[in-house]
């Protein structure tokens, strides 16, 4: 074992990786969650003693990295349901597949919606074929002009412009096209190919790819089992893990070592770590970083945002709530429901149903100060209007909340978060990770995959 201490900022499904990973290589850890739960937004809140299991919005664990995939089987054995991929987007009236296809435009849209997305589609493939975009400089275009080249000005009009405002809540002129993630990046031409060949080959890099090829697992307790499970392996490993620990200063010492203050049950504890790793909020870390961070670093992390998460659980011994597992809205004040019995039914008591409800807001705005019977209130006629429950049906409500939990990736915010990096990789000892430290959107199983990566560079470092 190694005398070599490793403090991670943040008990995510990222922090638990990279401390699970450590321990294997001798190191020791110790971790620092805020919360008194551990997974961050892959966690799980279980409310009265444990009767519901609450997701941070309903997911499932999947992925073709065959280390994840072992780790994984060891983690779960049978405490796990396998199910098929099911979704949708309710777009003017109309159910279709989720992603947008090909196939949806085709055959689900009214004709005239039809051959306007396809008329200005093949317009903007030729455009594209001729050079036309090449003029087109990457790092200023937003969202919608992006859009706009690569599927239309139709698609963009009704689709993409509404469903990205809508979601982010902010004009698709401000956001950069880097926006949507990598895992669900999934273009026009390649639907097209799926849709006729019903198959991927090579690799399979979006989540659209990944999830009709690879098995979907769901944890019979809630997602957040799987961050559980790694915290019990890293304190069966002699690690440490802080709950309801907030981490209030990182000071860097002469000798290029790390005093981490962290405030816990009103008492301030000081860890030394030979090494920190950061998962929490980018603006938190540069704001407790001592000595001060440059004014520059301080300025960019500060426009580095992110969009918040609430998810009203509305329960209900209703069942057949939705005909699929989770759909997305636009034009409602909600953007996903989901239906928990449809991914497990030990989620709640038998007899029981959960609907998910999801609102992306910003925090301190107008829907993240509602309550549980104001975020009803908003949602319910929608939801009586579209069939899907009404007010007597509704027996009672939970809610979870996320601050941090997708980083907005605004037109300018490569230079704000190149600032940031560029300050990072000038401490020898210090390193961030995962979706919120980072400023990357990613899933869980590329959280891991990072996480054992960066352990191992770890290991090299120190050793």
């Amino acid at each position: 074992m190694s005398n070599k201490k490793i403090v991670i900022l943040g008990g995510g499904i990222s922090g638990l990786t990279v401390a699970w990973r450590l321990q294997e290589l001798g190191f020791q850890t110790e971790v620092c969650e805020s919360n008194e739960f551990v997974g961050g937004l892959a966690g799980t809140v279980r409310p009265e003693d444990g009767r519901y299991c609450l997701d941070f919005g309903p997911h499932f664990f999947i992925t073709q990295k065959q280390e994840i995939v072992e780790r994984i089987t060891d983690l779960l054995a049978d405490d796990v349901v396998s199910f098929e991929r099911s979704a949708q987007l309710y777009v003017q009236g109309r159910f279709l597949d989720y992603p947008l296809s090909a196939k949806n435009v085709l055959l689900n849209f009214p004709l005239s919606d039809a051959i306007a997305s396809i008329i200005t589609f093949v317009w903007a493939q030729l455009k594209s074929a001729a050079g036309y975009l090449i003029r087109i400089d990457s790092k200023t275009v937003n969202f919608g002009d992006w859009a706009t080249a690569n599927f239309g000005n139709h698609l963009a009009k009704i689709f993409f412009r509404p469903y990205t405002e809508g979601f982010w809540k902010i004009p698709c002129e401000n956001l950069s096209p880097e926006i949507i993630p990598t895992s669900t990046r999934l273009n026009f031409m390649k639907s097209l190919k799926m849709m006729f060949l019903k198959k991927v080959s090579g690799p399979a890099k979006s989540l659209t790819e990944r999830e009709l090829v690879l098995p979907l697992r769901y944890p019979k307790r809630g997602y957040g089992v799987i961050a559980e499970t790694i915290a019990n392996r890293v304190l069966n490993m002699g690690g440490f893990i802080r709950q309801n620990a907030r981490v209030v200063k990182v000071e860097l010492r002469k000798d290029g070592k790390y005093l981490v203050k962290v405030s816990q049950d009103d008492n301030e504890i000081e860890l030394n770590a030979d090494h920190v790793v950061s998962t929490i909020p980018i603006p938190n870390l540069v704001n407790m970083m001592s000595p001060e961070s440059p004014l520059i670093v301080r300025q960019s992390a500060d426009k580095l945002g992110y969009l918040s998460l609430i998810v009203l659980y509305v329960v209900t011994t209703t069942k057949d709530l939705l005909d699929t597992s989770y759909v997305y809205y636009l034009d409602r004040p909600y953007h996903r429901l989901a239906e928990m019995d449809k991914f497990c039914d030990s989620l709640f008591p038998a007899g029981e149903n959960m609907l998910a409800v999801e609102f992306s807001c910003h925090r301190g705005d107008e829907i993240w100060n509602m309550n549980e019977q104001d975020l009803l209130e908003l949602a319910l006629p929608h939801l009586e209007h579209d069939n899907i429950i009404l007010r007597n049906e509704v027996d009672k409500l939970f809610v979870v909340r996320a601050g941090h939990a997708y980083p907005i990736r605004y037109l300018d915010f490569r230079k704000n978060l190149d600032t940031f990096l560029n300050y990072v990789g000038e401490h020898n000892n210090l390193d961030v990770l995962g979706r919120t430290g980072e400023y990357m959107y990613i899933d869980s199983d590329q959280c891991m995959e990072r996480a054992l990566v960066l352990a191992d560079k770890i290991a090299a470092k120190l050793h």
